[in-house]
């Protein structure tokens, strides 16, 4: 299958734009930008035939890496960047968001884009450009581990966060999670955000994936080591119904798409990922064109809701290769063929879209049209690519 369509969204220096700009009426189009989370996972997505569009991510981002603490835009020294632009889009600064008032639109506030990064050029296997950003590597490496200490063994956030920046900074980000109108982020059952500093499974699912990347990256097995006690705290913690954890370890519920990432990320092993995988495939969750962000039976759902109901392809395609891996081949099929069949429906490559109760596929205003991970997602499902690490060839 051609890519070409990627190439439209290709920067002069070969990473991924997060999305086109406005492409018809109604499109939003706001994230023709250098995302960390978005352009390494689109990376990912097409490596076995765009290798070069990893390797010119990775290098964009560990020049942008951070070198300095900076409150102000949440830049720590070794974190890999959220956001890059030359100036700050009219629509965000109407909206308050403001971590952008220096040095043109850099911000640093994503939980997960450090460890997508190692997570990249781990899989990459390249040798020559591992030599060339062991800098880098080891900076992120550094960065990672300060995180996990600091979170108690997992990756959190939001503790400190400045006003108008990202309060939730997993790939469910947001500035005001209680936002109804969109429904980005995580909340608790009764629509309030839960206390910060944050642990959501999907940005402990990639912290695993990304120790055990460093264990390959340097050879040393104290990595692996980290990896598996991430696991059995995962494993502890992390039931079937459980999206997030609070800042004092109260669990937040919430069954969704994270069940995926925890399976994909091998984060989660033997009963537990059985456990998982049998919730996950359930009719609340696996619609006939892929699986919600959030179950159709939580008192917060809303088929339009940002993140919390609605279907996204590159989301549904991680948690896919989860299913994969744990064995459940026949509903692995249907969330490939049911997100394809959607794609085929709207035509383009939409950020996200609703499943209704009912089953019906509506298109959703507040999506971006062409998303360059929706492209990725559909050339990886369509090629049957699941980019599992450290064994790609098991995915």
């Amino acid at each position: 299958m051609s890519l070409d369509e990627l190439d439209a969204l290709l920067s002069d220096e070969g990473w991924p734009y997060a999305s086109a700009l406005p492409v018809e009426p109604g499109d939003p189009g706001r994230f023709h930008a250098l995302f960390g989370r978005d352009s390494l996972i689109t990376s990912l997505q097409i490596l076995p035939v765009r290798p070069g569009v990893a390797r010119s991510t990775l290098r964009a981002l560990a020049r942008l890496q951070g070198t300095r603490d900076d409150p102000e835009i949440e830049e720590e020294p070794g974190k890999i960047g959220h956001e890059f632009r030359e100036a700050v889009p009219e629509p965000f600064t109407a909206a308050g968001y403001r971590p952008a008032g220096r040095d043109g639109f850099r911000y640093y506030g994503s939980a997960d884009s450090t460890a997508w990064w190692l997570v990249l050029l781990a899989a990459l296997g390249d040798r020559a450009l591992a030599a060339e950003l062991e800098p880098a590597w080891r900076g992120a490496a550094d960065w990672l581990e300060r995180a996990l200490l600091r979170g108690g063994g997992y990756v959190r956030y939001g503790a400190g966060a400045p006003p108008g920046s990202l309060s939730q900074q997993g790939w469910r980000d947001a500035i005001d999670p209680a936002d109804e109108a969109l429904g980005g982020g995580i909340v608790r059952v009764d629509g309030s955000p839960p206390r910060p500093p944050l642990a959501d499974a999907d940005t402990q699912a990639v912290a695993h994936a990304a120790l055990r990347a460093l264990a390959a990256l340097s050879g040393d097995e104290g990595w692996s080591r980290r990896a598996d006690e991430l696991v059995e705290r995962i494993e502890a913690d992390f039931g079937p119904g459980i999206v997030a954890l609070e800042g004092d370890g109260t669990p937040v519920p919430g069954a969704g798409t994270h069940l995926g990432w925890l399976l994909w990320a091998g984060a989660v092993r033997g009963a537990r990922a059985a456990e998982l995988a049998e919730r996950l495939v359930q009719p609340d969750l696996l619609t006939p064109y892929g699986l919600r962000t959030l179950s159709s039976a939580h008192p917060r759902f809303d088929p339009h809701a940002y993140h919390r109901g609605s279907v996204w392809p590159f989301d549904s395609w991680l948690a896919w290769g989860g299913l994969r891996a744990a064995g459940r081949a026949e509903e692995a099929e249907a969330v490939r063929t049911g997100v394809l069949g959607a794609l085929e429906h709207f035509g383009g490559a939409p950020e996200c879209y609703a499943v209704t109760r009912a089953g019906e596929l509506e298109r959703m205003d507040v999506g971006n049209r062409v998303q360059a991970w929706t492209l990725g997602a559909r050339w990886a499902l369509r090629e049957r690519w699941a980019a599992r690490f450290p064994d790609p060839a098991a995915g």
